[in-house]
């Protein structure tokens, strides 16, 4: 057994060298975490660096795409702008017919929000537009616009003529259909005035050349009534001598002409032939196509003008009404003449006469009343058709200046007569024509017609 103090001194020794080999494993460990943290701060540094860039790089991709954004919204609302400013009605459907945009020019048209209409199908919010699904089918299964024109849409009340046409829409994510929707009235309106002048104008000459040929055997009738007048003349010395020469007495012969009222038969055939060739004067005047440029005009002549030609047409086409109307007229003898189209006024003024003519036998009255005056009201000549006839509501005469608006039944007006009478007063004369009526009462027609058109008066 080895002494105490060696067996202390062994242990020591080996407790060193434990130490001193765990110190040597220590500093390896050491070292090794050393180049191990060196290694991580090297990526952790190569880690952030890119971590940094790619920040860099999504930051300013982030701002590419707000910049991008803004742009497309920008654009968006560019195009909604341009779109909505439109006056035609642009309507989005889907092949299904379910709306997809929904424009302010159909807002307006239908009194429908784009977001009440988003989503619904269109004949469920519009259904007085004729498109069908099948048009819409058609237009996008042949890739080619289908179209309608002049088609007309009672809409709130009114009338109206569009043009329809449906484009297809095709794109990688969408299949759908553009309906445009564009307003014509207004060409419907001079289209329909155009064909309706033409037809007067065809109309003013059958007049005129029959006025002519009328013309000429009324005056040989004329004139053999006043030869026969004479030759029936008792105190002329040429028929006293023929009358001796064949032994008849001519006091006699007259005495039995007046008893058997042969004079005054051959006074009432002087004086209808008259009329007859008055008549043919009026239709000569209103049938006179060269006059339609506006030059001086004297608005009394061509008021009377227009009521004696009224009286004949009357007494031809309602002579129960004529045997009872009273035409009274009020002219104001002041009144200078006018820049006007005698031919253009008288139409309009025929066109009144007739109408109030036409409201007074369907009211039924028993003293049919047209009364028409004109006064100097300046800076204008005024003009008023007033009549006791049936009478309007408000309703009524607030559209009766509308073309295609007519009260009377089926096939007896094409509702253009008034609205032609507008167009000749306010655009050819840059007058005005205005309406007033009571239901049951009557109506009244005030022309107003400037005394100097404004090109005249800019020339001074």
């Amino acid at each position: 057994m080895l002494p105490l103090t060696l067996t202390i001194i062994v242990i020591e020794a080996l407790l060193i060298a434990v130490l001193l080999r765990n110190r040597k494993r220590h500093k390896q460990t050491i070292s090794s975490l050393r180049e191990t943290l060196a290694l991580l701060e090297q990526r952790l540094s190569a880690r952030t660096d890119s971590w940094r860039q790619a920040t860099d790089t999504l930051e300013q991709a982030e701002q590419r795409h707000r910049v991008t954004t803004a742009l497309l919204n920008e654009t968006k609302e560019y195009l909604n702008s341009i779109i909505n400013s439109m006056p035609s009605i642009m309507i989005g459907v889907t092949p299904s017919s379910h709306v997809t945009h929904w424009n302010a020019a159909a807002e307006l048209a239908t009194g429908i929000r784009e977001k009440q209409a988003l989503g619904f199908r269109l004949h469920e919010i519009y259904p007085e537009l004729p498109v069908t699904p099948a048009m819409i089918d058609e237009a996008i299964a042949n890739s080619e616009p289908s179209t309608k024109e002049s088609v007309k849409i009672e809409h709130l009340n009114s009338t109206r003529y569009v043009d329809i046409t449906v484009y297809p829409l095709h794109s990688l994510e969408l299949t759908g259909a553009v309906i445009r929707v564009d307003d014509v009235t207004l060409r419907q309106k001079l289209d329909s005035m155009m064909l309706q002048n033409e037809k007067l104008k065809s109309l003013g000459e059958l007049a005129a050349g029959m006025a002519h040929e009328i013309n000429n055997p009324l005056a040989a009738i004329l004139q053999s009534l006043q030869n026969i007048q004479r030759r029936l003349n008792p105190e002329l010395p040429g028929n006293k001598t023929a009358a001796r020469a064949l032994g008849v007495d001519m006091q006699v012969l007259h005495d039995y002409l007046e008893a058997r009222d042969i004079n005054r038969f051959l006074r009432g055939m002087e004086s209808a032939g008259h009329r007859a060739a008055e008549i043919v004067r009026h239709m000569l005047e209103f049938s006179r196509s060269s006059s339609r440029q506006l030059e001086p005009t004297d608005v009394n002549y061509v008021a009377h003008a227009s009521v004696e030609f009224m009286r004949s047409a009357i007494e031809l086409s309602m002579p129960g009404l004529h045997a009872r109307l009273v035409i009274e007229e009020d002219f104001d003898r002041s009144l200078p003449a006018i820049p006007a189209s005698g031919a253009e006024l008288q139409q309009v003024l025929v066109n009144l006469l007739k109408n109030a003519a036409q409201a007074m036998q369907e009211a039924g009255r028993e003293k049919p009343l047209i009364r028409i005056s004109t006064r100097l009201v300046p800076p204008f000549a005024e003009i008023r058709v007033e009549d006791n006839g049936i009478g309007m509501n408000l309703s009524t005469s607030r559209q009766i200046f509308d073309p295609f608006f007519t009260t009377k039944a089926v096939g007896q007006g094409t509702g253009l007569g008034l609205s032609i009478s507008h167009f000749i007063i306010s655009q050819r004369h840059h007058g005005r024509i205005e309406v007033s009526s009571t239901p049951g009462v009557g109506t009244t027609f005030i022309l107003s017609l400037p005394l100097q058109q404004m090109s005249q008066s800019a020339s001074r």
